[in-house]
């Protein structure tokens, strides 16, 4: 390779990185601002709630865990304003933004609350249950 080739690579390099990193600075920035939509809303049963709006709409109840006592609002409460049809017939998985899900009975979800930080709280079963930063509470 002589060197006037290599002097024409060099140009063409370089715009090929700068190339790559403004679209990962694109797509970092799109991923940032679907977190901040994700946290500022849940959907439950195929609908998409404001999370504030569900804690102005329900009470608020405590309730005692083994980690302490936590405030929320029944998820229960949240599932039978979404017209379920026999909330007692169906299974109910939980998915947060990270992925990791868990899946209940109405048993279940008629205990456990979720708190404004969009983490639920089941007092009665396992750690493994209290799922962090909800996105979808899907009806099976």
């Amino acid at each position: 390779m002589t060197p006037r080739e290599k002097q024409n690579i060099i140009p063409l390099l370089a715009i090929t990185v700068l190339l790559i990193a403004s679209v990962s600075t694109l797509y970092v920035h799109a991923t940032q601002n679907q977190q901040i939509s994700d946290s500022e809303s849940i959907i439950i049963n195929e609908q998409t709630f404001a999370v504030q709006s569900l804690f102005q709409t329900f009470s608020n109840i405590t309730i005692q865990t083994d980690d302490g006592e936590k405030t929320g609002i029944l998820l229960s409460d949240l599932l039978l304003s979404t017209d379920i049809e026999c909330p007692i017939c169906h299974s109910y998985l939980i998915i947060a933004s990270d992925g990791y899900q868990q899946t209940v009975d109405w048993d279940d979800m008629k205990q456990v609350i979720i708190t404004n930080e969009k983490r639920s709280y089941f007092p009665h079963l396992a750690h493994a249950f209290w799922v962090r930063n909800i996105i979808n509470i899907e009806v099976n």
